[in-house]
């Protein structure tokens, strides 16, 4: 049965009202082939590890964590020069050092799920879905990536009558598209850039699969398909690039183009896993982006700025 599929998942989300139409119960399920270096979730690239977030504002140094951790004698949290280390390799996912420390510095990410525990989650606020118009919605990392935990998920959404909603780079494989269509409402789908080399060189992602894949839905489904550009400084916020990306997204049918503007909200993530954030920029405004906006209206198809 799909319900008792065991799919690992990140994290869930309640009362979200970003991923989708009304209020949603986001999943945001492990690991995604690309590496965008400004990507606002760190923790869920990683497809098979483990991932910690470690506070150092909060840890005060007494190794407890280092104490009780221990797989087959091997640690994989340390102390190097006093500096906090963790090692996902050696990682059993045990959460004792996440128990065991005094100052709640240490958060493990991600755990294994049912289909049915997280559609247990999903149903506690259906109430509100219905009266907003809402529902759930898979994210990641790219949630397409496992086609065995997203297909049995969306599946038994639908069976259980929920609005459905897929947050997804379109970097899959087309047959991964074809599978999902029936148990989707709404693909909420990223288009970075309509340079196949600088979107291959910044986040690793093939412009001519995201584009077939795209052109695909916009044909099949033109109502399902919500195209949002992410628009960041130094690598596609230029007039040029947007008015092709928002032209091209016209001619191939988009009923709707939503710009989201670049922010550093997910630093703090990078910080805690000890992870270098590579594209220090200052954050775009909504203003920024309604000359394109308008450019989108202007065109006859539907806009918004802003996630």
């Amino acid at each position: 049965m799909d319900a008792d599929v065991s799919i690992y998942v990140m994290s869930i989300e309640r009362f979200a009202t970003h991923d989708g139409p009304g209020i949603r119960t986001v999943a945001f399920l492990k690991g995604c082939p690309l590496h965008c270096p400004w990507c606002a979730n760190p923790e869920t690239q990683e497809p098979t590890l483990p991932v910690l977030f470690h506070d150092a504002t909060r840890c005060v140094g007494c190794r407890v964590c280092e104490r009780t951790c221990a797989t087959g004698g091997r640690f994989a949290i340390s102390f190097v020069d006093g500096e906090f280390t963790f090692d996902a390799a050696t990682c059993s996912a045990c959460h004792k050092c996440e128990r065991a420390c005094p100052k709640d510095a240490i958060e493990l990410q991600g755990r294994r799920y049912t289909v049915g525990e997280v559609l247990d989650v999903v149903e506690r606020d259906r109430d509100y879905y219905e009266a907003s118009g809402g529902g759930f919605t898979i994210s990641g990392g790219e949630p397409l990536m496992h086609i065995e935990w997203a297909l049995p998920l969306l599946r038994e959404a639908k069976v259980q009558g929920l609005d459905t909603a897929v947050e997804t780079t379109g970097n899959v494989p087309h047959e991964t598209i074809k599978q999902v269509e029936p148990y989707v409402d709404h693909f909420l789908y990223d288009f970075k850039h309509i340079n196949g080399t600088k979107l291959y060189e910044a986040t690793g992602s093939s412009l001519a699969l995201v584009q077939d894949n795209l052109v695909y839905l916009a044909r099949l489904c033109p109502r399902k398909v919500n195209i949002r550009i992410p628009v960041i400084p130094r690598f596609n916020y230029d007039r040029d690039v947007l008015g092709s990306m928002i032209l091209w997204a016209q001619g191939i049918g988009a009923h709707r183009v939503d710009l989201l503007p670049y922010h550093t909200l997910g630093l703090g993530k990078y910080e805690r896993l000890g992870y270098d954030y590579g594209w220090k920029e200052s954050p775009l405004h909504d203003e920024d982006l309604e000359p394109y906006h308008d450019f989108v209206l202007s065109l006859g198809m539907e806009s918004r700025v802003g996630a």
